[in-house]
């Protein structure tokens, strides 16, 4: 029997196999959810920094450096942070202005910035925006975005044909591989075989990076501080937001302080690399949850992968098309773009559309900090017109918005009382609170104190009743004046609970919960002797 020299006596051979397995088994997820995110980072990561005017190397550092520094040091595990059109579209000005140096100055910046609102814990104060502006700025970069890669989609048409076809391929058969990767080889393929054209990536000069400190143009702190702002404001929300999707995709729960002292570092680390400004990216986030990514070693891995693929590739990268990059491009900047919000338009206030619509236009011709500036202005107005209207709204008053109560006689049901009107100012918190306090299997949301609600409070209940509805738990409504019935019905939350679980009041809906609540708990007792 042979024995490790460096064991206790008796280990076998066989106890360091099982513990490798145990052991795989424990990384195996992360291992390739973080390849596959690499994978699908590499010509994203090209596409953005040249798109961003930066060059495609600085894509490349900011994926690899930032992403590593954002995976280690952020507060949701499964993050993936590297550049995104997003934060792309608004660079494209500050090096046209500044040039690169002036670029890597407000990076710096806002990675600085975003420290600073991790450790003042004002992480949940950055989701605090109006569902319509939210919606307008997404469009508005969507827009950004297309603008940008139009240039270099032109040259090369026939390339740019074969690269969207490509994707839309791999999106219909192959749903689970990496489409933008279909999309390159497609495009570096037909370039090499048929076409020939000099606009290509180019050398690559890829080696390890080397402080930038000389290269920022500290004389224009001043005039670069909007650009920070904006950089910090926008990486802030998307990766937020990225975090939230990633939650519900796998049951957890981020840190949002954690979360912006890692993207805020993250994009420190680049600028001073050479590096664009990053931020989280729902797409590869989503992919590397998918492929079984679990905890921030998958972020890490993404990163060391990445470098590999690079190191290994990078002859091959050169001579990659710069069509394909631009029809990667385009086709992210659509399935950017926020076609819910649209969908919406017709069936929401007035004010919905004509705040979302007009945050869109400023995103475009002026920039996001404006933008979000006018909308959230613009919001404000409209929740005070509805207050003043609301027959009896300014006398409701409660101090935490919401009460929790257990009033039923079925032990498993559970009533939460919201009062006062629910606008898009703590929202989310509030969602957060009732998530962590509702603990029965079955829940009566009674609004009979609730007056009235904007498209983001209405958004926020949604969201609320499909994390209780993942969680197993039932759902009953009951008390809804005029108003927040008509929102909540056109965005579509009562028709996906059913009419049956919409009571009037408070009495009926918790003797339809008990009821229910009685049967199941009957069935289960029944199945249960069952097996016995």
């Amino acid at each position: 029997m042979a024995v490790f020299a460096a064991g206790p006596l008796g280990t076998t051979t066989t106890d360091g196999v099982s513990f490798l397995k145990s052991w795989w088994e424990r990384v195996r997820g992360d291992v390739i959810g973080g390849a596959t995110a690499a994978v699908v980072a590499l010509p994203l990561a090209l596409a953005f920094g040249i798109a961003s005017g930066a060059g495609a190397v600085a894509g490349l550092y900011a994926s690899i450096f930032g992403g590593l520094t954002a995976a280690v040091f952020g507060g949701c595990g499964v993050q993936i942070t590297g550049p995104t059109g997003a934060m792309t579209a608004g660079l494209v000005s500050v090096v046209s202005k500044h040039g690169v140096g002036g670029m890597l100055l407000a990076g710096a910046l806002a990675g600085l910035m975003q420290v600073a609102l991790g450790l003042l814990r004002l992480g949940k104060f950055v989701k605090f925006l109006p569902q319509p502006v939210i919606a307008g700025f997404t469009n508005g970069v969507s827009i950004l975005f297309f603008m940008t890669a139009i240039g270099d989609a032109l040259q090369t048409p026939s390339i740019t044909l074969i690269t969207v076809l490509a994707i839309l391929l791999a999106l219909r058969f192959f749903k689970q591989a990496p489409e933008s990767l279909f999309g390159l080889i497609a495009g570096l393929l037909v370039n090499e075989l048929i076409v020939h054209t000099p606009h290509v990536v180019g050398d690559l000069p890829f080696s390890m990076p080397r402080p930038t400190l000389a290269l920022m143009p500290f004389g224009e702190v001043a005039q670069l501080i909007r650009p920070a702002i904006t950089i910090c404001l926008l990486g802030s929300i998307s990766a937020l937001l990225s975090a939230e999707v990633t939650d519900g995709m796998i049951g957890t729960k981020h840190n949002s302080n954690k979360e912006l002292i890692g993207q805020g570092l993250g994009n420190l680390v680049s600028s001073l690399v050479g590096g664009v400004p990053v931020s989280g990216a729902v797409a590869r986030s989503g992919i590397n949850v998918y492929s079984g990514g679990r905890t921030r070693l998958s972020g890490i891995l993404h990163a060391i992968f990445l470098l590999l693929i690079v190191l290994v590739l990078g002859p091959v990268a050169k001579r990659i098309p710069l069509a394909s990059l631009a029809a990667i491009l385009m086709v992210a900047s659509v399935r950017t773009a926020d076609w819910q919000s649209l969908k919406l338009i017709p069936q929401a206030r007035w004010s919905y559309g004509a705040i979302m619509t007009i945050t869109t236009i400023l995103t475009v011709v002026r920039d996001l900090t404006i933008a979000v500036a006018v909308g959230v202005g613009l919001t404000a107005i409209v929740v005070i017109v509805e207050l003043v209207s609301s027959p009896g709204g300014d006398e409701i008053v409660h101090e935490e918005g919401y009460t929790i109560s257990d009033m039923s006689t079925h032990p498993d049901v559970q009533v939460v009382a919201f009062n006062g009107p629910l606008f898009f100012v703590g929202t989310e918190n509030l969602r957060n609170q009732i998530s962590e306090m509702s603990t029965k299997p079955f829940l009566v949301l009674d609004f009979s104190n609730v007056p009235t609600m904007d498209e983001t409070g209405a958004f926020t209940l949604r969201d609320l009743a499909c994390e209780f509805q993942r969680e197993g738990k039932t759902l009953y409504i009951c008390g809804l004046q005029n108003k927040p019935l008509r929102m909540l019905t056109k965005m579509g939350l009562t028709g996906d609970l059913g009419m049956s679980r919409v009571c009037t009041d408070l009495e009926s809906a918790l003797r339809k919960a008990s009821q229910e609540a009685a049967q199941t708990a009957e069935a289960e007792s029944d199945m249960c002797v069952h097996r016995a």
